[in-house]
């Protein structure tokens, strides 16, 4: 998977995960399949399934093709069966196929099967491409994987599919840039306000996405210290602290593609509003000022977010709160004190006054 970490508008980073390949033989002439999913730990909610066995798919719909026919319509396959069945190896799938010595085979698999949010497009659509349609929820992976095949005699390997995440995967980091004394923000209610709900994704060795429509809320809730990139870890009592980067509870999935055409006004350095028309996703979100521990003022912020989401890239939009965009109207200006000269002191007065010696005894 990469990485991608950008500020609203303009890409920071760009990484590429490690994955490592299962091979796993199979005992008998029954074609069998293996999977491998690329891991990732994060303490935030994290959608992606992965290797783990607590992140798994459950099930996953294959295609299969023998010499170009059809063996396999999106069978599915489950290893709901192996805790009765001690004797079963891995995945299985009802209608046993064979392995056929020469023959060449293609295998196209989608996960999950149940529940995926996804329909085959019965286009026409070969061995070499699986076309799908697809309503986006958020919070349910996507996952693509194919291999190829020839049968043999004896000693045919299990199918290895090395899935990969065909959406897009989106989280918040906010930078406590607020230096004031005795000041704390909190970030609240983050969302995306118009992410593309349903899609075509035509899956081969790429992955394109057309017919992008629909609109999906996107919640990815508050900003938690629960992956503070900074020594500043606050309790659950104290907002977080100047200095510190924190990041939304909930990583979300999104559609790739090119954002929705948007119309917002925005203001330049000077002040001046215009009318912007242009692509990209809306974000929203509110930040709480503290002093002390006495909630001052809410601000509620929206903001644009111009990229592209990519297929099986995931994304951090990093945003640095500092006085002078706390307050989405108005820059924050310092408290200064001036102090005028004071008044003269004038002349000095000459008093007649009479002073007594003390009389008491010592």
């Amino acid at each position: 998977m990469k990485k991608v970490i950008f500020a609203l508008a303009a890409v920071v980073a760009l990484a590429a995960c490690s994955q490592e390949d299962v091979i796993v033989a199979d005992k008998g002439a029954a074609i069998g399949f293996d999977t491998f999913v690329e891991n990732s730990t994060r303490s935030v909610y994290d959608p992606s399934f992965t290797n783990d066995e607590n992140k798994m798919f459950s099930d996953f719909a294959v295609f299969g093709y023998v010499e170009g026919a059809v063996l396999l319509d999106g069978v599915r396959v489950a290893k709901e069966n192996l805790a009765e069945d001690q004797t079963k190896t891995g995945w299985e799938y009802e209608g046993t196929q064979y392995w056929i010595a020469g023959a060449n085979y293609n295998f196209n698999a989608v996960a999950p099967k149940t529940n995926g949010g996804w329909t085959k497009v019965d286009d026409g659509t070969n061995k070499d491409a699986t076309k799908l349609n697809f309503t986006n929820n958020g919070t349910t992976d996507l996952l693509y994987a194919c291999a190829t095949q020839q049968g043999a005699v004896s000693g045919n390997p299990m199918v290895q599919f090395d899935f990969r995440h065909v959406l897009s995967k989106v989280k918040f980091s906010f930078v406590n840039n607020y230096n004031a004394t005795n000041a704390k923000i909190a970030v609240r209610d983050i969302e995306i306000k118009n992410a593309y709900m349903s899609a075509t994704a035509t899956l081969n060795a790429d992955t394109n996405w057309s017919n992008q429509a629909g609109t999906l809320v996107i919640d990815f809730d508050d900003a938690t210290d629960d992956e503070a990139t900074t020594e500043v870890k606050e309790s659950d009592a104290v907002k977080y602290a100047y200095g510190a980067i924190y990041e939304s509870k909930n990583e979300r999935l999104m559609i790739p593609g090119t954002a929705p055409e948007v119309t917002y006004t925005a203001k330049n350095a000077e002040g001046v509003s215009t009318t912007v028309t242009e692509n990209a996703y809306k974000v929203t979100f509110n930040v709480d000022l503290y002093v002390g521990e006495t909630l001052v003022k809410t601000y509620a912020h929206a903001a644009y977010a111009k990229f592209i989401p990519a297929p099986g890239t995931c994304y951090d939009i990093k945003t640095i709160i500092n006085a002078s965009n706390i307050d989405p109207e108005h820059s924050q200006e310092p408290i200064e004190f001036t102090v005028n000269a004071l008044p003269g002191w004038g002349e000095y007065k000459n008093v007649d006054t009479t002073v007594s010696e003390n009389t008491e005894n010592n």
